[in-house]
């Protein structure tokens, strides 16, 4: 089943968040690769499959008509996926949010929220009521502001390095 995303809009208007397309992907891995460090590149098709996997869940920020943000995020099943592979088919039991990234000058401006805020609400329309992620670096503090707690699961795939896997109930 193909959910189609709903128009989500932005607290700021010099913000615009739409769905994501498949022609947004090299920008999304310009971006990508300027916000983290190598070992997180991930290819193009992998980023495909993503997108392909879960549309309605993949969302861009654009400024000023540049891409400045994005989130990739689909149904899925078990541990985390491994990075940097295409994704295989699954029966979905959740959603998985796979990365959001916002260029530095975007940060204080709410775009990271904003974004999640899109994957929330489609998630629950498509009756996902649990999403996880894998918070590397940083990035926990800032989930579990956004609500989500700390979940010990086996099977990381090592590329996520020292990573910790989190979640949030949306229902409950």
């Amino acid at each position: 089943m193909r959910w189609r995303p709903r128009a989500c809009s932005s607290a700021r208007p010099e913000l615009q968040i739409r769905p994501m397309r498949p022609a947004d992907l090299p920008a999304a891995f310009a971006l990508q690769c300027r916000v983290y460090p190598d070992a997180y590149h991930e290819p193009q098709e992998a980023l495909a499959s993503r997108l392909e996997a879960g549309p309605a869940f993949c969302w861009v920020v654009e400024q000023g008509g540049q891409l400045t943000g994005y989130v990739f995020a689909h149904p899925w099943s078990g541990a985390p996926p491994p990075l940097h592979e295409p994704l295989p088919a699954c029966v979905a039991e959740h959603l998985f949010l796979h990365d959001l990234a916002v260029c530095p000058n975007l940060r204080g401006m709410a775009a990271g929220r904003q974004l999640y805020a899109c994957v929330a609400g489609e998630a629950l329309r498509a009756g996902l009521g649990r999403i996880r992620l894998v918070a590397v670096g940083s990035a926990s503090a800032f989930w579990q502001r956004q609500g989500f707690a700390e979940l010990v699961l086996a099977g990381l795939h090592p590329a996520y390095g020292q990573a910790q896997v989190m979640q949030q109930d949306l229902l409950g």
